[in-house]
């Protein structure tokens, strides 16, 4: 977390800008190249990091519900609730009974159409529990470019945050 390190958020690329000043911690794009980090002189790294992983969150919060909105009707499955967490060997998850999906915060640094692609993936769990035949055809037909966006994800590991 200092200037020049190289960030990714939604799959571009970005440097990072570490400014230190007094008052609110908070990140901002000023262009396409460059993410600024402002804290408070002495922030540690943890907190630096926090500050980066809270945005992303914030950005999943305005991301996710339209996502779900164009997608349940499509799928025809509705979810009660959703949520955002660091996971270290999935990019998501679904629990079936409680009609919940978790996703992990590390897709905030992947391209948008993998995000996409995670909570299509959750819902069609919604239709079929396993990793079947039935539910590849699911994929197939709700979002055919589904193999490429999953082979995007499984060439760069899961990284801490």
């Amino acid at each position: 977390m200092v200037s020049g390190e190289t960030h990714y958020i939604f799959g571009k690329r970005y440097g990072l800008e570490f400014i230190e000043r007094r008052g609110k911690h908070e990140l901002k794009i000023p262009n396409s190249r460059i993410v600024q980090l402002f804290v408070n002189p002495g922030t540690s790294r943890d907190n630096r990091a926090q500050v980066l992983a809270e945005w992303y969150r914030q950005k999943f919060h305005d991301i996710i519900p339209q996502l779900l909105n164009k997608w349940q009707p499509i799928i025809g499955e509705n979810v009660t609730d959703w949520g955002i967490k660091k996971m270290r060997t999935k990019w998501g998850s679904c629990n079936i009974t409680q009609r919940r999906i978790w996703l992990n915060l590390e897709l905030a640094k992947k391209p948008i159409e993998c995000l996409e692609y995670v909570v299509v993936h959750e819902l069609v769990h919604l239709l079929e529990r396993y990793h079947n035949h039935r539910f590849q055809a699911y994929m197939d037909e709700y979002l055919p470019p589904w193999r490429q966006y999953r082979d995007i994800l499984n060439r760069e590991p899961l990284e801490d945050f």
